[in-house]
C-alpha cells in the first residue's frame, strides 16, 4: 500500500472490534495543578489498561493502578464507572461538550484516530518498515505535520494492514530524541468481546450511585472579557453549544485553547505552575510559562484579576502573542 492508502484505511477503521491489553507511556514533566491530579498522571507516566471494544458507543477500559483497577464502560445508556477501591459503580447523567482526557484516548486506535482526524493537506505522510505488533506484522505510517507553529515533530502509527486497526503509535516533539508518547497493544484480539463483557453487571455487593455532569457553559462563563474572534493571527474555531467564553484558535496540529479560571482556580494554578515555569514579561503585563516536548501552558492574569490558561502542542512564542492580545496590547 501507498501511505495514502493506508491512512485511508486506517481512518475506515473506527467500526473494527478488537479486545487486548495496552501499554501507554508518556513523559511531559507537568507541574501539579489544582484540581487536575488525575490527567497530569495520565499525561506523565505509565498507563495500563485492558480494553473491549465493540463500537464506538459499546466499549469498556479497565485501567490498572496500584489500588487495584478502575473500570469505564460506554453503553447505549450512558457511561458507568467502577471503582474497585471503593467498591462502587457510577452512573454518569447527562453530555458536556467537552470534557477532560480519559485512559481509553490513549488506547493505539482512539489516539491515532485523533491524531490523523487533525491532519490537514499539507502535512506530509510516508511509509515506515513493517513492525510485530501484539503478534501483528504491522504497516507503518508517518505523519509529519507542515505548521512551524506545532511542537509535534512527527506521528508514527504501526497498523493492521488488512483492517486497518492501529496498534502502536508514537509521537515525537520538533527536536527531540526518543518518543514523547508511546502507545502500544501488549496483547491483542481482532475478534468481537461479547456485549455482557461491555455491559456493567455488578455484584449484589457492589455499591450503585449516579452523579450528574455540571453545567460546563454555568461554570466556565463570566470570568473575563469575550474572547476576540481572532488571536495571534489565528481564527477562532466554532465551539461546542454553550462555551461563549472557552475558545480554541488555529487548526490542524497548530490549534490551542483559551479557557478562562475561576479566580480561586486561577490564583492557584498561577501558584503552582510559577513553581515549576517561568515567570515572563509578555507585552501588557506578566504571566507564567510552562514548556514540555510536546505541550505548551501559558497563564496570564488579567487586570481583574482572572486568569486565562492558553495551551496547545505549539511553540511558546504563539501563546505569548495571543496572552499580549488577550491583555489589550496588539
Amino acid at each position: 500500500m501507498t501511505a495514502a492508502q493506508l491512512r485511508t484505511r486506517i481512518l475506515a477503521s473506527a467500526r473494527i472490534a478488537y479486545q487486548g491489553y495496552a501499554e501507554s507511556n508518556i513523559d511531559l514533566n507537568l507541574p501539579r495543578l489544582p484540581d487536575l491530579g488525575n490527567v497530569v498522571g495520565l499525561l506523565d507516566g505509565s498507563t495500563d489498561q485492558y480494553a473491549w471494544y465493540r463500537s464506538p458507543g459499546l466499549w469498556r477500559s479497565d485501567v490498572l493502578t496500584s489500588a487495584g483497577e478502575e473500570d469505564t464502560y460506554q453503553t447505549s445508556q450512558g457511561t458507568f464507572i467502577w471503582s474497585y477501591s471503593s467498591n462502587l459503580l457510577t452512573e454518569v447523567i447527562g453530555a458536556q461538550p467537552v470534557r477532560l482526557p480519559r485512559a481509553a484516548d490513549l488506547l493505539p486506535p482512539a489516539l491515532a484516530l485523533r491524531l490523523l482526524g487533525f491532519a490537514g493537506p499539507a502535512d506530509r505522510v510516508s511509509r515506515l518498515p513493517t513492525q510485530r505488533v501484539a503478534g501483528i506484522d504491522a504497516a507503518g505510517l508517518r505523519l509529519v505535520p507542515a505548521s512551524a507553529a506545532s511542537t509535534i515533530g512527527s506521528v508514527d502509527i504501526w497498523a493492521d494492514p488488512v483492517t486497518g486497526l492501529p496498534v502502536q503509535v508514537e509521537v515525537f516533539g520538533k527536536g527531540t530524541g526518543p518518543p514523547v508518547l508511546t502507545t502500544r497493544f501488549l496483547d491483542l484480539s481482532l475478534a468481537r468481546p461479547p456485549l455482557s463483557t461491555v455491559t456493567p453487571n455488578p455484584a449484589p455487593e457492589v455499591g450503585y450511585s449516579t452523579t450528574a455532569l455540571p453545567n460546563v457553559a454555568g461554570v466556565l462563563n463570566g470570568f473575563g472579557p469575550p474572547l476576540p474572534g481572532k488571536l495571534a493571527g489565528f481564527s477562532r474555531v466554532a465551539n461546542p453549544g454553550g462555551l461563549a467564553d472557552v475558545a480554541a484558535y488555529g487548526s490542524g496540529f497548530a490549534r490551542f485553547a483559551v479557557l478562562p479560571l475561576p479566580q480561586r482556580v486561577g490564583a492557584s494554578a498561577l501558584a503552582a505552575a510559577g513553581s515549576a515555569g517561568a515567570t515572563i514579561r509578555i507585552s501588557g503585563g506578566t504571566a507564567v510559562l510552562v514548556r514540555t516536548a510536546l505541550l505548551t501552558v501559558l497563564l496570564v492574569q488579567q487586570p481583574s484579576g482572572a486568569v486565562d490558561l492558553l495551551a496547545g502542542a505549539v511553540t511558546p512564542g504563539l501563546l505569548e502573542r495571543a496572552a499580549s492580545q488577550l491583555l489589550g496590547s496588539p
